[in-house]
């Protein structure tokens, strides 16, 4: 009985223990300083009547002791005197903050791009009567490109000091890296972030629609007259900056409404649509686009057994085989349900091609076996036919 009242009392103990603190980590910049960082800038989380609050070190960092849940229910608050608020909702762990400034004219806009996304350019375009401001323009009548990044690391900042009369401006964000990709998902994996100041003041703040294929994100257009109209919807091009944003110039036209003019925002994409798409290039012979669009499915979701099944076909067609094998067995592992003997069977006998080219006869046929173990299938008897002869 002793050993049971102990047992309680330490389950008790854990019962009542309060959550454990977890550290959340962000960094700050300055918008314009072309990723200076900025020490002692305040950063509070808040979530209902939870809060906690640091301030960056030298390197402008702060990492946050907290109960508050990183998630959309939270709100980050960031302040630094000289410098306007930002105010942006959670996730926001290892996420790049950048601080804006004070705009000495108050009528003047900044907009500043951020994204969290190693090794992907994305890129802000402005677009007015005969101008596209961007990296390779830098300046434009009355607005000017103050800070250009090539990665994550440092923000892109466009200001408009004074606005032209009776010009209407469109702001857009393209995802260089993938360019020539108009299918790709990985803008709207980004975390890209603009955040719109007019004077000292945040007044607009948004989040790249996720899970949409396209490469250019036309975030919103300020009319002639000043309004700020949100578009916020990501399209597909396949051609230059310059080009898709030339598509979008009779947004410019204060007459044209958002919807006669920008394309219509197709959704978000679900895996099993990603790959369905992926099977279609694998029947045209693209053996490289099918494992893009097969790998986007499972990172959609990563329990995606027949997803990963694909997948390892067109690894062995492309001649990676060490690849295949990993992706045939974690499709054996996944399967589940009326489809998993299929999956498994097909798994198991892809893995049987590989041992066979690479004349591990035995592996070969005992992949084989299995395959048919999981379904009775003509092909696969034929293979066991042919290498129990060896």
């Amino acid at each position: 009985m002793a050993f049971f009242r102990l047992l309680a009392m330490v389950w008790l103990g854990l019962a009542m223990s309060p959550v454990q603190a977890q550290a959340l980590s962000i960094q700050v910049v300055d918008a314009v300083g072309k990723g200076a960082v900025l020490a002692d800038a305040q950063v509070q989380l808040q979530q209902g009547t939870s809060r906690v609050t640091g301030h960056t070190d030298a390197q402008g960092r702060v990492s946050l002791a907290t109960e508050v849940a990183d998630s959309a229910a939270s709100e980050l608050l960031v302040r630094k005197p000289g410098y306007a608020d930002l105010r942006s909702q959670c996730p926001c762990q290892g996420q790049l903050y950048a601080l804006s400034p004070i705009l000495p004219n108050p009528e003047s806009l900044r907009m500043v791009l951020s994204w969290s996304a190693p090794g992907q350019d994305l890129d802000a375009h402005l677009s007015y009567p005969h101008k596209l401001l961007y990296f390779a323009t830098g300046k434009g009548p009355g607005a000017r490109l103050e800070a250009d990044s090539a990665d994550s690391q440092a923000p892109e900042t466009i200001t408009i000091d004074e606005r032209v009369p009776g010009d209407a401006y469109v702001f857009a964000v393209h995802d260089f890296t993938n360019g020539n990709n108009p299918e790709s998902l990985h803008l709207g994996r980004s975390q890209a972030r603009v955040d719109v100041y007019k004077g000292s003041s945040l007044i607009r703040s948004y989040r790249v629609p996720k899970n949409r294929q396209g490469n250019l994100w036309v975030v919103f257009r300020l009319t002639a007259d000043g309004r700020l109209q949100d578009i916020d919807r990501v399209l597909q091009g396949n051609h230059e900056p310059e080009s898709a944003m030339s598509d979008l110039d009779p947004l410019l036209e204060n007459t044209k409404s958002i919807d006669e003019v920008a394309g219509k925002d197709l959704g978000p994409v679900d895996a099993k649509s990603l790959n369905q798409k992926g099977e279609e290039y694998y029947r045209r012979g693209d053996f490289g686009g099918a494992s893009i669009f097969y790998s986007d499915a499972i990172a959609l979701d990563p329990g995606y057994a027949q997803a990963y099944s694909n997948l390892a076909l067109t690894y062995r067609k492309n001649r990676r085989a060490d690849e295949a094998v990993v992706a045939d067995r974690q499709a054996i592992a996944l399967a589940s349900g009326a489809s998993a003997p299929t999956i498994r069977a097909s798994a198991y006998y892809d893995m049987g091609r590989i041992y066979e080219d690479a004349g591990q006869f035995a592996t070969a046929l005992e992949h084989y076996r299995k395959a048919r173990e999981q379904k009775a299938n003509p092909v696969y008897d034929k293979a066991i036919e042919r290498l129990q002869g060896r």
